[in-house]
């Protein structure tokens, strides 16, 4: 056994209160993650400053943690489908391709309120629109509307504590504004993840990417 495997055994070894003394001695020499180097700061820098943010603020950052979830965790097991960046200001955060079919994807977080998973007419709910509001010709840019995106992933996490705990729709099989049957109703019932496989919701990406191809051109 060599020193260096000595020493990683003497670490294993340690308290918890002893390993954190030991991080501290070393924390200086150790970059985390490039943002700091992008941004300056340490890393725990960062993290508090999120802490202390807003709800709004720390909603945007969980949305940034789901896509991310999503995109390098759950989309590696779409089998047959190959992944694709989008590009451009576009109405998705994920697209797939199979032969000339296209299924693009939109990703939300399960809606909070107060902290905890909002219930609304005694079921979840995730909120479908635009974080920022806009208007072209006197039109608010906000919601989306059917046609910009195929299919709905939904991170429960705020019901479950797992990122990784999806629930899929295919974007035509969600409710539309009763004053505007072109645009996607602000909130749409979500089931829990428990009861997730249903006639339009499901747990499987693959699955519910099927529905999808088996209605598109």
């Amino acid at each position: 056994m060599d020193s260096f495997e000595q020493l990683v055994l003497a670490v294993r070894s340690c308290t918890p209160e002893q390993k954190q003394r030991i991080f501290a001695e070393i924390r200086d020499s150790i970059l985390i993650h490039e943002l700091e180097r992008t941004f300056n700061v340490r890393a725990e820098i960062i993290l508090g400053a999120i802490s202390r943010a807003s709800d709004l603020t720390q909603r945007g950052m969980r949305g940034v943690i789901a896509e991310m979830v999503f995109v390098l965790d759950v989309l590696p097991t779409a089998t047959g489908w190959q992944s694709e960046p989008p590009i451009g200001n576009v109405a998705y955060d994920a697209l797939l391709s199979r032969n000339h079919q296209r299924v693009r994807i939109q990703v939300k977080n399960q809606r909070r309120k107060a902290g905890e998973p909002m219930i609304q007419g005694g079921s979840y709910v995730v909120e479908v629109q635009r974080t920022r509001g806009g208007q072209r010709a006197g039109v608010s840019t906000r919601p989306y509307r059917f046609g910009e995106f195929d299919l709905l992933a939904v991170c429960m996490q705020a019901s479950t504590g797992d990122w990784h705990s999806f629930l899929y729709a295919p974007a035509a099989r969600l409710v539309a504004d009763q004053t505007d049957k072109s645009i996607i109703k602000k909130f749409q019932a979500v089931p829990s993840y428990e009861m997730g496989d249903g006639d339009v919701w499901a747990k499987s990406l693959t699955t519910t990417l099927e529905r999808v191809a088996a209605h598109s051109p």
